[in-house]
């Protein structure tokens, strides 16, 4: 009889139960700690070895399994389920995707993140105690040796333009470290040996670790190949098949162009420039008509927070968003370790699980190579791209979700289709002003962006050069994929060499993230026309239900009711 109940208890599992079961699992990861937040295992590092990961290849397909069975109260219960089966795929993804045989994350060196990123996250976005974190990160560094060893023996012929990138981010370690120490002397911390100690291991761990990088065999294929590529898309919970999503590129690109052409004329005439003055020759005219003098990097650290005030007050003015109290926004300077892989900025959005202040941390790449693209018109469309009504708004709702999958589910075409619809709605709202036509143009220009992000991404998948055709005069007769993508992302939106590598630097390793921009920015758009027409014409309804949902693809969102 005992028997019979658990085998009852098994096939009838409450979705409650089912969730915490979950997250105990997910929470025995060092590393998914750190990243959604929860304070436990924060010093410790994950184990990069085989048998675990054939352990934890195992216990996907035991929960995968489970799903089947649990029983639910309600019809958001029943999403949930399918959320969390999605989320588990994209884990066994990232466990198994393969390039020519061998698992990507084989020939994908991250060691050096994987160490320093939680251990930055202790440092500049942590609740806790000074102490308690720089005592984790000590256990951290103490524990670099075991786990770059183990780390090493399950690389094999790692891609070099990645172990390129790795080799630059460890020409960094002494900055970081040196940072570290203080950040401790400021905190008052006082076994500042310990530390020292620490430090000294993890610099010998990190030189093993380089000199294995410098003298392993390397590898040019990145391809993952046309299934796989297949397999990626569809566990971003994207409906959409590789050659739908290349045609909305081939169509946007088009619109996008035609729409740059008639701002190119209006502006042309406003500003008396020549009639045949190109796009990108008023592009540059307009970046120096509307350049902001900056002395240091914290110069342009404050503009970009003087606009966010400026945005916000006008957001609270026109009452378009629900705007949470509850959250914080800071804006940083790019660590000089991530800079190869984050060409202009980024989002480090608040944590999923953690309770309290939902903070942000922005990051802007600042380099005297880039300067010139910090502007009066560049300023505005970031910042409502990254904060508020952008990603920080989105993703600090999103935590207070009562879900636990819609708080930590990785959703991109959700987050990026949000802000790049932002970015022509808060126009279209009146921001710019006297200025529309040139923020626009300005924006424009930037967003062409997106349909090269489609094609490349493809390309980079698939090995397939067909993708790469997009209606652009571009030169792609390259060999190399990374010279023909580069031609390609250059001839569409002109960006300085250095974003041009940085962007294909990421393309290259975030397979499926890429296309997320466009393709979201489509299934948004489609999504809110469904929504006025059927539920309530209201801007601001609309932005309500879609921050009230928490972290999903767009393909789980309803509106038939």
């Amino acid at each position: 009889m005992a028997f019979s109940k658990i085998v009852y208890n098994l096939l009838n599992m409450k979705y409650s139960v089912f969730e915490k079961q979950i997250l105990d699992f997910l929470s025995q990861d060092p590393a998914f700690c750190s990243h959604s937040g929860l304070d436990q295992n924060l010093g410790d590092l994950p184990d990069p070895g085989k048998n675990q990961r054939i352990k934890v290849q195992g216990k996907i397909k035991m929960f995968r399994g489970m799903i089947k069975s649990v029983e639910t109260d309600l019809k958001e219960e029943e999403k949930d389920l399918k959320l969390w089966d999605l989320y588990l795929e994209q884990m066994r993804l990232k466990l198994e995707v393969e390039i020519n045989g061998v698992p990507k994350i084989m020939r994908l060196p991250k060691a050096f993140s994987e160490i320093i990123d939680p251990i930055f996250l202790l440092m500049i976005n942590d609740p806790r105690p000074a102490k308690q974190r720089i005592v984790n990160i000590i256990s951290k560094l103490n524990k670099s040796m075991s786990y770059i060893q183990s780390y090493v023996r399950n690389i094999k012929e790692p891609v070099q333009r990645w172990v390129d990138m790795e080799l630059e981010a460890l020409s960094q370690v002494d900055s970081i470290f040196e940072s570290l120490q203080v950040w401790a002397v400021k905190e008052g911390f006082i076994q500042m040996n310990a530390l020292e100690k620490s430090i000294i291991a993890a610099k010998s761990a990190l030189q093993f670790y380089k000199n294995f990088l410098n003298d392993v065999t390397k590898s040019k294929d990145f391809h993952l190949g046309e299934n796989q590529m297949r397999e990626i898309i569809k566990a971003r919970g994207i409906d959409l098949t590789p050659s739908e999503i290349h045609q909305l590129a081939k169509v946007f690109l088009k619109e996008n162009q035609a729409m740059v052409e008639e701002l190119r004329k209006k502006l042309c005439l406003k500003y008396r420039l020549a009639p045949e003055t190109s796009a990108a020759e008023l592009q540059s005219f307009l970046a120096q008509k509307f350049s902001v003098p900056f002395e240091t990097f914290e110069d342009i650290i404050q503009r970009y927070e003087h606009e966010q005030s400026k945005i916000l007050n006008w957001l609270k003015q026109k009452n378009l968003f629900p705007i949470i109290e509850n959250q914080s926004l800071k804006i940083m300077q790019t660590p000089v370790y991530l800079q190869p892989s984050i060409p202009a900025g980024a989002m480090i959005c608040p944590l999923g699980l953690r309770e309290g202040t939902r903070h942000s941390l922005i990051y802007l790449t600042l380099k005297e190579t880039n300067l010139a693209e910090h502007t009066e018109l560049s300023i505005p469309n970031m910042m409502i791209h990254e904060g508020i009504p952008g990603h920080h708004l989105h993703l600090a709702t999103a935590t207070t979700h009562k879900s636990v999958i819609r708080r930590i589910m990785p959703c991109n075409d959700l987050a990026e289709g949000w802000t790049t619809m932002l970015e022509d709605y808060i126009l279209d709202q009146g921001f710019g002003g006297e200025l529309e036509d040139e923020l626009r143009f300005s924006a424009k220009r930037d967003m062409a962006r997106l349909g090269a992000r489609v094609a490349i991404d493809l390309f980079f998948m698939s090995g397939e050069k067909d993708y790469l055709e997009v209606g652009i005069d571009a030169d792609i007769s390259s060999d190399d994929p990374f010279e023909s993508a580069g031609q390609l992302l250059q001839a569409v939106t002109g960006f300085v060499p250095d974003r041009v590598q940085g962007e294909l630097n990421w393309y290259s390793q975030e397979s499926g993230y890429p296309l997320s921009y466009l393709v979201g920015n489509h299934l948004m758009l489609t999504l809110k026309s469904k929504y006025l027409r059927k539920v309530a014409d209201d801007d601001f309804s609309f932005h309500k239900f879609i921050l009230s949902q928490g972290k999903m693809p767009l393909s789980f969102f309803d509106v038939s009711t």
